[in-house]
């Protein structure tokens, strides 16, 4: 068998490791620090008998600000996350192959391209901007004429689905790398079944609990 051959598909091999790797994390992460987040809110003691009225407004107000800042802040880390996944992949084209590939030019053809330009833009927005959607950047131009978001929005508002963005970014990456393979992408079938996708990412035994002894 023909060495470069073997040493190609070995690559091959550690990139599409690196993909589900890479998502596995990010979603392993923000479902893990999402609910603890949750749970925190759960079990603040937002009332505590002995306080002042005024202390327990405080401290109520004070915890509420908190967790809702912990909740932009993660938001805004998973766009920059998921951002990041679709630049390491290109990378590794680059790095590994001699491959150039510019994401604006060369990707519009892959499943999941559009929702990718909406993360990457957000992602330049909270970089290059401070998380606001001013204009005169071309990023913010874009999600504000072509997107439809509102001009001077901050992206911790916007809320978007964390998890769709984060599943579609997967099936864009395996995209890229099974057709520029010539071959189908096998993921697409459950591009409709995020719990399957889940469960690709993070298998069960990674939830599975270790009795305590």
């Amino acid at each position: 068998m023909d060495m470069n051959y073997e040493i190609e598909q070995i690559h091959l091999s550690r990139i599409h490791f690196d993909i589900i790797h890479r998502m596995g994390s990010l979603l392993f992460m923000f479902c893990a620090t999402t609910e603890k987040i949750e749970e925190s809110s759960e079990n603040i003691q937002w009332y505590k008998e002995g306080d002042s009225r005024r202390d327990n407004k405080d401290r109520m107000k004070e915890s509420g600000r908190m967790l809702n800042g912990y909740r932009d802040n993660l938001e805004e880390l998973m766009i920059i996350g998921i951002s990041k996944a679709v630049e390491d992949l290109i990378f590794e084209y680059d790095d590994t192959f001699d491959v150039k590939v510019n994401f604006w030019n060369n990707l519009k053809r892959f499943e999941f391209y559009h929702e990718m330009t909406i993360i990457r833009n957000l992602n330049n927005c909270i970089k290059h901007s401070k998380g606001i959607l001013k204009r005169g950047e071309k990023g913010n131009d874009y999600l504000i004429d072509e997107i439809g978001f509102t001009e001077g929005e901050k992206v911790k508002n916007l809320h978007i689905d964390i998890v769709d963005y984060l599943l579609k970014s997967f099936l864009f990456q395996m995209d890229v790398y099974w057709k520029s393979q010539k071959k189908d992408n096998p993921y697409l079938k459950y591009k409709n079944d995020s719990k399957k996708l889940k469960k690709i990412l993070i298998p069960d035994f990674i939830n599975d609990k270790k009795p305590r002894e």
